[in-house]
């Protein structure tokens, strides 16, 4: 095979599908191609690097896994059919067959079917939540800028809601951490003067585990050190939540 691409796919793939069964390479090769032919409709003038491809490919890759989870699913779900030979009005049902045939009857209901949600609309829902605080909060706020927060979702993409949250939380507690380091050289200590209190700060910073948490403790922040301009008089009007951030 000399497309790289598709060779680097086969690998990904064949690790991932494995746990699920699947290990015949010519079956690889097809799911491959199937995200080689998304990759291509979405670059149909050619194909940039694969650095630049990662986050489609990784978004194929969980929309691939997630549809053998839901075929297991509905493979483990199935009620298997009564065999031909046996006439179900002629004779009474075992105990055991009983509980199969209502379940079936239960499951077709009455002219409609309840559509199950698939597990990459589960994660994407999942994901929300974390993107709309990014967007909006982590913006106002100044944590990032609005072209940056867009960048931190399309990350997300083919993630599952708390990984992908960890990692943006890493970025942000080192946002959070230069900005307190700003503001202390800038007003020589201003609220956290101290040694014990800037490393007081620096571990409430380590200690966070999720954005909403990152959150908190910039508003907290922000209100220590507007109580201290106004006490000293230093800030002014424009100084905004965290003054001179670029």
């Amino acid at each position: 095979m000399s497309d790289t691409l598709e060779m680097n796919l086969c690998g990904r793939i064949l690790l991932g599908v494995r746990r699920h069964g699947i290990s015949d390479p010519a079956r690889v090769a097809v799911l491959a191609r199937s995200v080689v032919a998304v990759i291509d409709h979405h670059h149909p003038e050619g194909r940039p690097s694969l650095l630049e491809l990662e986050p489609l490919i990784t978004e194929q890759l969980a929309l691939l896994e997630a549809s053998l989870m839901e075929a297991r699913m509905r493979s483990a779900l199935t009620v298997p059919e009564v065999p031909p030979e046996v006439d179900p009005s002629s004779q009474e049902a075992a105990p055991e067959e009983a509980p199969k045939r209502l379940r079936k009857r239960t499951l077709k209901g009455k002219g409609h079917t309840v559509q199950a949600k698939s597990m990459e609309e589960k994660l994407r829902e999942g994901r929300v939540p974390v993107q709309e605080l990014l967007q909006k909060d982590c913006v106002q706020l100044g944590l990032v800028s609005a072209k940056q927060a867009k960048r931190l979702v399309r990350g997300m993409l083919g993630k599952r809601p708390e990984d992908a949250e960890q990692e943006i939380v890493e970025q942000l507690r080192q946002v959070l951490q230069d900005q307190v380091k700003g503001i202390v050289r800038r007003l020589k200590g201003g609220p956290w003067a101290t040694p014990q209190a800037q490393e007081e700060m620096r571990q409430d910073i380590r200690s966070a585990r999720s954005v909403k948490s990152i959150l908190m403790l910039a508003r907290q922040i922000a209100k220590e050190r507007a109580a201290w301009e106004k006490k000293h008089g230093s800030g002014g009007l424009f100084a905004g939540l965290f003054g001179g951030r670029r």
